[in-house]
């Protein structure tokens, strides 16, 4: 399979990562400038389309009406179009490309590099054999999920930007830690065992505990956990997370109206 990206950022690169090792597989790229990696680059968008079985839309949703006026003038047969771009629906890209075109809309993360992303998954003809190949390929990179397009903006505040929200939290740790006047590698090393811990405590134990029955077991009657979490729930800071994600989530329904 024929793997095209137009547009070679971050969240292609992650793709490109992931699949890389996948028997079968070829990659080539479109974008402004050449970029450093060993795949092949178009300097024509005609070019990597001919390529390309598939073609990944890696850009952002500014760029994308001007991608897809290029991409209309291409012959698109058999082709299948992959757009992971924020706030823009099916509908807004079949507006360009037409409805007979197949287009998958996928909503994923960075951890697609190391196949850990989850990834929401919808396409206009869902189907379509190629689509279900998306979709198996969406499963080598994570857990794929298939979702009505009306919950990406939801799954996009919660799993798109979800990474950074966590790494942001993370920080507030680390920001407290330079009190112990430690070297700042070694304080991510720290972060990073603390992170681990608590993720493969929590993987070892979902199928048997809810979250608050892991939190209880950690708490201590009186204890220094029982203090913090009294803070956490006085102060309702689980309530201003949450805005975070409600944020996030309001910003992509924006998106979406604006021409989405």
């Amino acid at each position: 399979m024929k793997q095209g990206f137009i547009g070679f950022g971050n969240l292609t690169r992650a793709v490109y990562q992931g699949l890389k090792e996948e028997k079968g597989m070829a990659f080539a790229y479109f974008d402004r400038t050449r970029k450093e990696t060993d795949i092949l680059f178009y300097e024509q968008m005609n070019d990597l389309v001919s390529f390309a079985d598939v073609i990944w839309l890696g850009i952002k949703p500014q760029d994308l009406s001007g991608i897809l006026e290029q991409l209309k003038e291409c012959n698109l047969e058999g082709k299948t179009i992959v757009s992971p771009v924020a706030g823009k629906s099916i509908a807004y890209i079949e507006r360009y490309l037409g409805k007979d075109q197949l287009v998958v809309r996928i909503m994923p993360n960075l951890a697609m590099a190391y196949r850990k992303s989850v990834t929401a998954f919808t396409a206009n003809r869902p189907d379509d054999e190629k689509a279900r190949e998306i979709f198996t390929l969406l499963g080598k990179l994570g857990k794929a999920v298939e979702l009505e397009e009306s919950g990406f903006d939801l799954f996009t505040s919660v799993f798109g930007s979800g990474p950074a929200f966590i790494l942001a939290f993370i920080q507030i740790f680390k920001d407290k830690m330079q009190e112990f006047n430690l070297p700042g590698p070694l304080i991510d090393e720290l972060l990073l065992e603390l992170t681990q811990g608590t993720t493969l405590y929590f993987a070892q134990n979902q199928k048997d505990y809810s979250i608050e029955e892991l939190i209880r077991n950690i708490t201590s009657k009186g204890g220094t956990t029982q203090a913090g979490l009294e803070y956490f729930r006085n102060h309702k800071i689980g309530k201003h997370f949450e805005g975070v994600l409600d944020a996030a989530r309001n910003r992509s329904v924006e998106m979406s109206r604006n021409g989405g």
